[in-house]
């Protein structure tokens, strides 16, 4: 891969090898562990909780043994065997554990589309269902018709006298998508979305969509109750209620999620995250990092 790869912070990510990597044109990946043993040093260098990553491209992981813990948006996830994990970019990921028996397939690219929109069988809700639960229980004979499916894509990439590479990536990357749409398409079926039975639940997972969008840019309880046309303290002991956690810790997080990312990726100054996740000057943003991590961001960011 070249240097100015757009994967170039792909050391980042949670596989600890990826030695059977392929790679099209920097901007499509396909790589397994399959045959390569279980190395511990290689791995430790992804599974550190304290050094959160920001995705930039979109992902599937595609487990068929083994196990991996991950955290997506504060939100714990465990892939299992036949499950599938879809990270979209701008997710922050952190990689609790992974297991020596793991066997995954990574599946990565930065290309725009979304594959499988063009057709009106995949709806919004199908979207807006994966959006919100990244991981899919497959069927073992669903993973090994994937499996087939991966097999090929690496045939065509490894196909150097192969003139239609992409073209044939995007057409093998449409028939996986619309596996998964199946999938959720009976997930939704089966399990249609929860009635508002337990406000304070619906309220708290409400919130948090709102606070995923605007964190960035804003962090009081006042706004994010402004859009749910609640009250602040109204919102706050529903939060609290839902979750045993204030509203305000919720935000607090995420904003401290964003800035770890920010600092340890060292493209950026202290300044420039001041800047990025709307502070009023670096010196309030360095009390607001130290309160929640008991050090100043430059010192987290040289670390």
């Amino acid at each position: 891969m070249k240097s100015q790869s757009a994967f170039k912070d792909f050391d980042f990510m949670m596989l600890p090898i990826v030695s059977n990597s392929l790679v099209y044109k920097d901007e499509f990946m396909l790589a397994d562990n399959f045959n390569s043993p279980f190395d511990i040093e290689t791995a430790s260098q992804f599974i550190n909780t304290s050094h959160p990553f920001k995705i930039n491209f979109t992902m599937a992981l595609l487990c068929f043994k083994g196990s991996i813990r991950i955290r997506l948006n504060l939100e714990e996830h465990l892939l299992q065997t036949n499950d599938v994990l879809t990270i979209l970019p701008g997710y922050i990921g952190e990689c609790l554990e992974i297991s020596r028996d793991c066997k995954v397939v990574l599946i990565a690219y930065t290309w725009k589309r979304r594959f499988g929109e063009s057709s009106a069988t995949y709806s919004i809700a199908m979207f807006n269902r994966i959006t919100k639960f990244p991981l899919l229980r497959m069927q073992p004979g669903k993973m090994e018709e994937i499996m087939a499916i991966y097999r090929l894509m690496r045939r065509r990439m490894q196909d150097t006298g192969f003139q239609y590479t992409g073209e044939a990536v995007g057409g093998y990357m449409q028939v996986l998508a619309s596996i998964f749409y199946q999938r959720v398409h009976e997930d939704l079926e089966q399990s249609p979305e929860p009635e508002a039975g337990n406000r304070q639940e619906v309220l708290f997972k409400k919130f948090m969509e709102l606070v995923q969008e605007h964190y960035t840019k804003e962090r009081s309880v006042a706004f994010y109750a402004g859009k749910m046309c609640l009250t602040p303290k109204y919102l706050s002991i529903s939060v609290r209620k839902a979750s045993g956690r204030h509203a305000g810790e919720w935000i607090r997080e995420l904003v401290i999620l964003e800035a770890k990312a920010l600092l340890k990726s060292r493209e950026y100054t202290v300044q420039q995250v001041c800047d990025m996740l709307n502070f009023a000057n670096p010196s309030f943003f360095g009390k607001y990092f130290k309160a929640a991590t008991g050090c100043s961001p430059r010192k987290y960011m040289l670390e």
